[in-house]
């Protein structure tokens, strides 16, 4: 990882705190696992955010901690659009800021599993070129 990634990862976690904040303040029935998982995610993800901005080349622990956030972000935006009939003031904006939630999770996730990574070239490049010579018809010379 480099350091764009570290300060990427400290603005997530200010952003995953902060905003699992305002969906329990929104809807203080349905989200007590969220502002769990958004303190402690938020917590872990400033460390490693921190860690990478000071040089830290691992990955494992980043993505160790994306991985159950996004999944616990998932789960309850499932439950909070699917919620019933059940009447609870600020469901909608909290399963919309949920909806955000849950992308900026992933989102980061796939930032951080892909970094550093180099492809070579565009798939299928090499397999085009294979064999041609440039300015032949493919037939047999007179």
């Amino acid at each position: 990882m480099n350091k764009s990634i570290g300060f990427q990862l400290i603005v997530y976690s200010l952003l995953l705190a902060g905003l699992s904040y305002l969906v329990h303040h929104l809807a203080p029935d349905l989200a007590q696992t969220t502002l769990v998982t958004g303190l402690v995610g938020g917590a872990l993800c400033l460390v490693w955010g921190v860690r990478a901005a000071a040089g830290s080349e691992s990955k494992a622990l980043p993505i160790l901690t994306l991985i159950p956030v996004s999944f616990v972000m998932l789960s309850q935006t499932v439950i909070v659009w699917t919620g019933g009939s059940e009447v609870v003031t600020g469901r909608r904006s909290a399963a919309v800021v949920l909806t955000v939630l849950l992308a900026l999770s992933v989102g980061m996730l796939m930032r951080v599993a892909y970094a550093g990574l180099v492809f070579a070239g565009q798939p299928g490049s090499a397999v085009r070129g294979v064999g041609a010579k440039p300015g032949t018809t493919g037939k047999g010379a007179a």
